[in-house]
């Protein structure tokens, strides 16, 4: 974005150089018109007037659609991630290799939140990711943080304290705004529950305890960060 507007910026200040810029991606079509010298002054200024509004609303239209790239980008990066963690074959999991059958190997708690949806995941093996749907997100922290290895373990635990209020599922469609929706792998297959946020919050759904514990995970990695940048800073 930051090359197209540079360039937008250039050509509205020099009008003449639109046209000299064969290399650009800002590439504008230019209408010319010959203005004599006897051409009344408002009808110059009209061409003219029209020209600039052209070219403003060319500019705008390519400002929006590279606020939208970004946007989109990270949408796929995040599905990406969440459909990996989904449905990547137990094969190829490695905390699935330890675990006894019908036990929990991964956990996902999706989150439906204003912005969007965030999604922890957690695996037996300490493993744990944060993903968020408008960009951004944590990986990697389980390996270097004893902190963060240990929420992780201990949310798979409970899941599979929790399973049996949960319902066998081959689709994983995103929650809706206020909505937490927990996903549990197992050898057998993944099982699901959905419940409001509301409900977790207050403990009036008994799943609750796997809620904290997946938030305990954003909360180690955030504490991870601040404590990353409090050493910078000194």
């Amino acid at each position: 974005m930051l090359n197209s507007t540079s360039r937008a910026i250039v050509a509205i200040g020099d009008i003449s150089a639109i046209g000299r810029r064969p290399d650009s991606d800002f590439a504008p079509t230019l209408v010319t018109a010959r203005i004599s010298c006897t051409m009344k002054p408002i009808i110059a200024l009209a061409v003219l007037a029209l020209f600039v509004v052209g070219l403003w609303l060319t500019i705008r239209v390519r400002q929006n659609q590279n606020r939208i790239k970004p946007s989109e980008s990270a949408t796929s990066a995040y599905l990406g991630l969440r459909n990996l963690a989904l449905k990547n074959p137990i094969t190829d999991v490695p905390s699935a290799k330890a675990i006894k059958p019908g036990e929990p190997f991964a956990v996902l708690m999706d989150w439906g939140i204003p912005a969007g949806t965030a999604t922890v995941a957690a695996y037996a093996d300490g493993t744990a990711s944060v993903y968020l749907s408008n960009g951004g997100g944590f990986l990697g922290g389980g390996q270097a943080h004893e902190s963060i290895r240990n929420a992780a373990i201990k949310t798979v635990e409970i899941a599979g304290e929790l399973k049996s209020l949960m319902q066998p599922t081959t689709t994983y469609p995103l929650p809706g705004r206020g909505q937490v929706v927990f996903y549990v792998r197992t050898d057998a297959g993944v099982f699901t529950a959905t419940v409001p946020e509301d409900d977790l919050r207050s403990h009036r759904s008994p799943l609750y305890k796997l809620g904290d514990s997946a938030q305990t995970i954003i909360t180690e990695y955030r504490q991870t960060q601040e404590q990353k940048c409090t050493r910078k800073q000194r």
